[in-house]
């Protein structure tokens, strides 16, 4: 695996590293794209009263993500993430007071496509966030925007989630002008343009020492943990899930609270806990965590901005130039690179999660048919 920090930027084979390098430029793109459509697609919000999230896999993510961040930077309450099968038959509460925004990074995924079909049926407003244009979520949904600068390569999505979260929180913004503070609404603005920056630093600065830790910490672990609070709890499962695809690594993302209440015993030396920390409300638990991790001899990764969170990990990746509430644009971005560079020291392929094997392909021939998703 050293060979493989050593030589960092040389051309690699594979396009999820790809992807994940194209984010900055990507985010950038999507803010552009924002700054145009933004005024003219919330101006038919209206009137609502309630504010669905909605998407499945990496997509879901990217819809629990923007709802928290929504609800630490503008309080609010009345926005709720959904997984889109969850929302198609189980959600009783949809009417013409609702809004849904569905996540798709091809805009065919079904059971999105279907939980629209059905949100427009019962007379809510329906908004398609997605990388494609001319897909079905496009055509279905009463209004759409295509984000980000082109289609993933990758089936391990990465530019797609963050300029997706990126989307909606833009938008949300927009909408809120004339509901909350200037100064609290430029405030955003002004850091969301921060964002692509941000993430073009963490790339330069992190992927060596990133893949590195892949090389040492992959000899080691034979299960991983993804923890954090607030919006980055949906950094966690994210992070659990690319492990999953590129590597198919045991890993979990867990919430913070309910890790530390059970979950947390069943680790072992064979185990490795992923702690995203920035400083915020989770600071001191985040802390107390890893001090337990340390006594039990448990290798522990900091994803933080905390110097003191780096003094009690056994390894940190330090994020300085982003805010908590919008930290999952950023955090995520590293542990992106570790599921990437521990599917290369596995000699794996990150790009094909199982499908170059015909079992594989057969079996998901039964739940997800060509041309759904």
């Amino acid at each position: 695996m050293q060979h493989i920090a050593e030589e960092i930027r040389s051309e690699h084979p594979y396009f999820m590293h790809e992807m994940i390098l194209e984010q900055p430029s990507t985010l950038q793109a999507t803010l552009e794209i924002c700054r145009k459509e933004a005024k003219d697609i919330t101006s038919s919000w209206g009137g609502t009263r309630k504010f669905i999230l909605t998407g499945c896999g990496t997509s879901y993510h990217s819809a629990l993500a923007s709802c928290s961040i929504l609800h630490s930077l503008f309080q609010r309450s009345d926005t709720e993430a959904i997984q889109s099968f969850e929302l198609e038959h189980y959600y009783k509460m949809l009417n013409i007071k609702t809004l849904v925004t569905a996540f798709s990074h091809t805009g065919q995924t079904k059971a999105t496509v279907d939980a629209v079909r059905r949100a427009n049926e019962l007379g809510s407003h329906t908004l398609g966030l997605t990388g494609v244009s001319d897909s079905a979520l496009t055509k279905i949904a009463n209004r759409s925007l295509v984000v980000g600068n082109g289609k993933e390569k990758s089936r391990a999505h990465t530019k797609s989630y963050t300029c997706s979260v990126l989307a909606s929180v833009c938008l949300a913004a927009e909408y809120m002008v004339n509901q909350v503070s200037n100064h609290s609404v430029d405030l955003t603005l002004d850091q969301l343009n921060d964002i692509p920056e941000c993430v073009r630093s963490t790339i330069n600065h992190d992927e060596k020492n990133i893949a590195s830790l892949a090389g040492s910490i992959g000899s080691k672990t034979t299960r991983y943990f993804f923890v954090g609070a607030g919006p980055n709890v949906a950094t966690a499962l994210e992070a659990a899930l690319k492990m999953k695809e590129t590597s198919y690594a045991a890993a979990e993302g867990r919430d913070l609270e309910q890790f530390l209440h059970g979950p947390w015993v069943s680790l072992n030396e064979d185990t490795t806990v992923f702690v995203l920390a920035p400083r915020g409300p989770s600071r001191e638990r985040t802390q107390e965590l890893l001090k337990a991790l340390k006594s039990l001899g448990i290798l522990s990764v900091a994803i933080t901005d905390d110097k003191q969170a780096v003094e009690l990990a056994t390894h940190s990746v330090f994020l300085p130039d982003v805010t908590e509430e919008l930290s999952p644009l950023a955090y995520i971005v590293p542990l992106q690179f570790f599921a990437y560079y521990l599917a290369l020291g596995k000699n794996l392929n990150p790009d094909l999660i199982h499908y170059n094997d015909s079992k594989i392909w057969a079996a998901r021939q039964i739940f997800f048919p060509p041309g759904t998703h």
